[in-house]
């Protein structure tokens, strides 16, 4: 995560029948530090958060994504095609998409 610039990563299944997870610089310092746990030594597996909310339709609108982000309690969507990863949305996203919005109305 250091090495990428990033605060969360995806985590794969564990075979073909397991969920997808997520892990946050959150979860490590809450579920992995403060509980000693050694990290140098501990999978990403282990400390991840399943099942993982995902997006497959790629035409929904923003509002529906917020409103999601909203009931899940979360502030990150993993976005898919298929079985292939895109990427995350974020809140921060959202945000950004509401601002260009307003920006290209000018």
């Amino acid at each position: 995560m250091i090495e990428h610039k990033t605060d969360y990563l995806l985590v794969d299944r564990a075979g073909p029948h397991d969920a997808y997870g997520i892990v946050t610089k959150t979860d490590l310092v809450v579920e992995g530090v403060a509980k000693g746990i050694d990290l140098t030594k501990t999978a990403a597996l282990e400390l991840a958060r399943k099942p993982l909310v995902v997006m497959n339709n790629l035409d929904l609108d923003i509002q529906w994504v917020a409103k999601k982000m909203v009931s899940e309690g979360i502030s990150r969507i993993a976005v898919f095609e298929k079985e292939k990863f895109l990427g995350f949305i974020s809140d921060v996203d959202i945000l950004r998409a509401v601002a260009a919005r307003k920006e290209a109305k000018k």
